[in-house]
C-alpha cells in the first residue's frame, strides 16, 4: 500500500473526497496511489501540504505499509 492511500485512509476520505480538496483530478489521485503514474513536483507539494507529510515519504518512501 502507498504512503498516499495510507495517510489517506488515516483522516478517513475517499479518493474522490481527497482528490477534490488537494485540487487533483479523481484519476490522477488513482493512478499516483498504485504507482501507474509519476508526480509533478507540483502535485508532490500539493499532497505534502495537504497530509502534513513530506514528499520523500509519500513519494519515495521503500517502507510501504499498513500500520
Amino acid at each position: 500500500m502507498s504512503s498516499l492511500s495510507i495517510e489517506r485512509k488515516k483522516i478517513g476520505l475517499t479518493q474522490a473526497e481527497a482528490a477534490k480538496l488537494i485540487g487533483v483530478s479523481y484519476s490522477t489521485i488513482t493512478k499516483l496511489e498504485t504507482n501507474q503514474k509519476n508526480a509533478s513536483k507540483e502535485t508532490m507539494e500539493k499532497f505534502s501540504q495537504f497530509y502534513g507529510k513530506s514528499v520523500d515519504y509519500l513519494f519515495f518512501s521503500q517502507d510501504n505499509h499498513v500500520e
